[in-house]
């Protein structure tokens, strides 16, 4: 499935980031990134194998700069708050976005970088292989 590529590449698309997202987890290489999270749900599941569910995910900004982290953040989430169509490659239909909470500063380690988060679920519809 192609749904964190498409909407890693509908948030680049946004002007003044402060770099490019980056599919994964921060590392010593990355301060900007974007993640799946453990805990999909089935919504709703038909006889034919056709399931909505809600699939939980991560932005995660890490800077010394927390005014552009919360900007940009915010820039974020009011993108995919109004996102209602997003090119698939046919494996799922989507169908919507839940940003819950807004964005939050987590930390501030050792070097007073502090760590952003905007957490949010994106819920689809996919056909399952039911099986012979």
């Amino acid at each position: 499935m192609d749904l964190l590529e498409r909407l890693a590449d509908k948030i680049n698309e946004l002007p003044d980031l402060p770099e490019r997202l980056i599919i994964g987890q921060l590392s010593n290489n990355n301060d900007f990134g974007f993640y799946s999270q453990p805990g999909s749900q089935v919504i709703s599941e038909d006889w034919s194998g056709i399931q909505e569910r809600s699939l939980p995910f991560e932005i995660a900004y890490r800077t010394d700069d927390f005014e552009k982290a919360n900007n940009s953040l915010w820039k974020i989430s009011e993108l995919l708050d109004g996102l209602n169509k997003l090119q698939t490659d046919g494996t799922y239909e989507f169908n919507r976005i839940n940003i819950q909470p807004q964005p939050f500063l987590t930390m501030v380690d050792v070097t007073e970088k502090g760590v952003f988060l905007l957490d949010f679920s994106v819920e689809i519809t996919q056909q399952i292989n039911l099986g012979e």
